[in-house]
């Protein structure tokens, strides 16, 4: 029987996303499946879990090493050790393959935290332990891959992967069944946290629940002179909005995965909107140059919206290797979103006349 075997591809992804393509390319050539986390990279528990699973699943796994650790787990690992360690621990043959001059990588692709470098430091001489090869290039990297995996299939031969009309008929009938429940157990699981998820929402503040949010207002008179203190004044106070509103405000940004602070933007605007006519009133001549959420009120926002499924929040890393914090909207708060915007039947809309 032609068998195909399932490697697990780990890497640092922003920085060495053309070398995965090679190596997935070498992988392909070679008749094999390659598998791995580019496009999910582990952030959280749940997510981590995930990786191990599919982990488990491959018969080979395989670490590509530049000039970065990569994102930090709560036990101050980076993501990719965490799955060579994994990888090791499940006896799964493993092979490394080491950039041969990290100085000569361009800076915005290298570490530059002192202490992710020397953690990375640590991490290549761990895995020169075991089945470790050097490269400068993509395409020296795709060879010494082929060649390396080559050897691995021959020295540590593995279940693999049979297509369903090439097994025995019995064979087949206890594949089919192995697989019938797994992936009934999976469907157990997800119909488990979809129910966990509903009743947990019941339970949290939303819709046209209300909460209080304190913030800063600043006012400005451009008429009164720069040196008169009368020509700014800051106000602390706080105003009791509902969950509704306040998601309808930031919501439409985070269509797009985006920073942090766009939602801190969005409300502020939302609520100098609600303010403007009461100053305007109180305080002739003055005019709002902003309003600032208190970071207390924006986190209790972040919170409670990430626990009600609506936003999603990753950690990614600038050109300059810091680390970002990135909200998006998830498919429950998109589905939200457009129900708590769409115009309903019956109601009289008119379009602004402008911005």
């Amino acid at each position: 029987m032609e068998k195909r075997y399932q490697v697990f591809v780990s890497s640092t992804y922003t920085d060495l996303t053309d070398e995965r393509l090679e190596v997935m390319r070498a992988i392909l050539e070679l008749d094999s499946i390659p598998s791995g986390m580019e496009y999910f990279p582990a952030n959280n528990d749940e997510q981590w879990s995930f990786i191990k699973e599919l982990i488990d699943q491959c018969d080979y796994y395989i670490v590509i090493l530049g000039a970065r650790y990569g994102t930090l787990a709560n036990d101050g690992l980076s993501y990719t050790e965490k799955e060579y360690r994994y990888a090791i621990e499940k006896g799964i043959p493993v092979a490394a393959f080491i950039h041969a001059n990290p100085g000569a990588i361009p800076i915005k692709n290298g570490e530059s935290d002192p202490e992710k470098l020397a953690k990375l430091n640590e991490f290549q001489k761990l895995v020169q332990q075991k089945l470790c090869k050097t490269w400068s290039t993509q395409a020296e990297l795709g060879a010494v891959v082929s060649r390396s995996l080559t050897q691995l299939i021959k020295r540590n031969p593995r279940p693999g992967w049979v297509r369903s009309d090439q097994l025995a008929s019995i064979e087949a009938s206890h594949e089919i069944l192995r697989l019938r429940q797994i992936i009934d157990k999976k469907d157990e699981e997800i119909n488990r946290l979809s129910s966990l998820q509903s009743s947990s929402k019941e339970k949290l503040a939303h819709g046209e629940d209300q909460l209080e949010i304190a913030y800063t207002t600043s006012l400005t008179n451009k008429l009164i002179p720069y040196s008169n203190p009368d020509r700014s004044m800051r106000f602390q106070t706080s105003r009791t909005v509902c969950w509704d509103d306040l998601f309808n405000a930031f919501a439409p940004d985070l269509l797009t995965p985006t920073k942090i602070s766009a939602i801190k933007s969005a409300i502020a605007r939302y609520i100098k909107d609600l303010d403007i006519d009461h100053y305007i009133d109180q305080y002739p001549g003055y005019d709002i140059t902003s309003v600032t959420i208190s970071n207390n009120s924006l986190q209790l926002i972040i919170l409670q919206f990430n626990a009600l499924g609506f936003i999603q929040l990753t950690n990614t890393n600038d050109a300059e290797g810091q680390i970002l914090k990135i909200a998006c909207l998830t498919d429950v708060g998109k589905d939200y979103l457009i129900n708590a915007s769409a115009i309903k039947r019956g109601t009289t809309f008119n379009l602004p006349t402008s911005d």
